[in-house]
């Protein structure tokens, strides 16, 4: 009798194990994924409060690429200058317009210049803008495309590793992900999921930048300013911002602004005591101790002397001019002044500078055209090392290049 009872109550016990089993295993698995999706919200909202979304992240890309339907529905011939912040630093379309309007010539110019890409993601930028152009039945009458030496070297590529998911998701189109998918489904399935469930933010920028925020780079600067100084560029800077401010009340941030064209503003409208105050403002930014730290930085940022390449990035430049010439009359490749005061190319780099240049030539069929030591812009012109200043270089610059294409235009 006890033997029965016992196997009946086994019998019982046993029909409901898989039941009860698979309950745990539901509520297991609710708990798991509420845990996720809370997370995954509470990061969402903590990088957005931190502007780290795809605005904030390229926002003047996103900005430029946005107003390309405008740029191509202009009536003029337009001019399109491609490249790097140097570009954005250097190229006034405004300015260039105008000395052409004065000589009979109706242009619409755009500065396509922008910060922290390499030619890994101009080259994608660069089909997108190809895309909408082609799908218009629009050419560019010039398209000016800035090869510049030290975004294409290795060390540069290799400080943007932290930012290639992310910059993909945002550049890329559909049917580039999708092939990538197809090719690499690992890569593919991260990619996706870096693109709709975390917001073009990968993790690999998540934890670099709050490293960078706890741990900062180690930076010091060799050289250093006497403290005059240093209170004197403080103060005029602060200066700057309220004229700034009081001159263009209408402006809202935009990083790539339509009135503008791309570029900043110009000293025709301009206070002339502004001016005056921009001309104490470098006084007292572009000295010897500036200059100097400046160049260090870039020697350990982009081995801006020794400039070794990385293959991937010239190919990528390569495909930058190939896309342009598809929507292009005329491609000029061109690289931009230097500050030979304070960057000297070693031996060499000079050497591999060459084989770079002949390497795009011979892809492209276009001969670069170098820019870099013309008598039209001298070193006091730069803001630093790499950028030519407001109101100075960019101003320079320009008119060397309105010279120099007047008559193709």
């Amino acid at each position: 009798m006890n033997l029965s009872t016992s196997n009946s109550d086994q019998d019982n016990s046993n029909i409901g194990t898989p039941v009860q089993s698979r309950r745990v295993f539901m509520k297991i698995t609710l708990a798991i994924t509420l845990v996720m999706v809370t997370a995954m919200g509470l990061v969402r909202v903590l990088l957005d409060a931190n502007g780290a979304n795809q605005q904030g992240i390229l926002g003047r890309v996103l900005q430029a690429k946005a107003a390309l339907p405008n740029i191509i529905a202009e009536p003029n011939d337009l001019v399109m200058f491609y490249g790097s912040s140097m570009v954005r630093a250097g190229f006034s379309p405004r300015k260039f317009d105008r000395d052409l309007k004065n000589m009979g010539k109706n242009i619409t110019s755009f500065n396509f210049g922008f910060g922290g890409l390499n030619p890994y993601y101009q080259d994608l930028l660069s089909r997108r803008i190809a895309e909408q152009f082609v799908t218009k039945n629009r050419q560019l009458k010039l398209a000016l495309i800035e090869f510049n030496p030290f975004q294409a070297t290795t060390t540069r590529w290799e400080r943007a590793q932290f930012t290639v998911d992310s910059y993909i998701t945002m550049l890329a189109n559909n049917d580039e992900l999708w092939r990538i998918l197809r090719e690499d489904l690992t890569r593919g399935v991260h990619l996706y999921n870096i693109k709709y469930i975390r917001n073009h933010v990968s993790a690999e920028m998540i934890t670099s930048y709050y490293a960078r925020e706890i741990f900062p780079p180690f930076r010091r600067d060799v050289f250093q300013d006497n403290e005059k100084v240093t209170l004197e560029r403080r103060k005029l800077g602060r200066e700057l911002n309220t004229l700034f401010k009081k001159e263009y009340p209408n402006y809202q941030g935009e990083e790539w602004y339509y009135p503008w064209q791309g570029a900043g503003t110009i000293p025709e409208e301009r206070a002339a005591h502004t001016l005056e105050v921009f001309d104490k403002y470098y006084a007292v930014t572009q000295t010897d101790a500036q200059m100097k730290n400046d160049r260090l930085s870039r020697i350990r940022t982009t081995d801006i002397e020794d400039m070794h390449f990385e293959p991937r990035l010239i190919t990528s430049f390569i495909n930058i001019v190939k896309n342009f010439q598809r929507f292009s009359n005329t491609v000029e490749v061109v690289m931009l002044p230097k500050n030979s005061r304070y960057i000297t190319y070693s031996a060499a780099g000079k050497q591999r500078l060459v084989q770079a240049i002949q390497q795009i030539e011979q892809a492209t069929g276009i001969t670069i055209k170098n820019h870099q030591d013309i008598n039209a812009v001298t070193p006091d012109m730069f803001r630093d090392t790499t950028h030519l200043s407001r109101y100075r270089g960019d101003i320079a610059y320009t008119d060397f290049l309105v010279k120099e294409y007047a008559k193709s235009l």
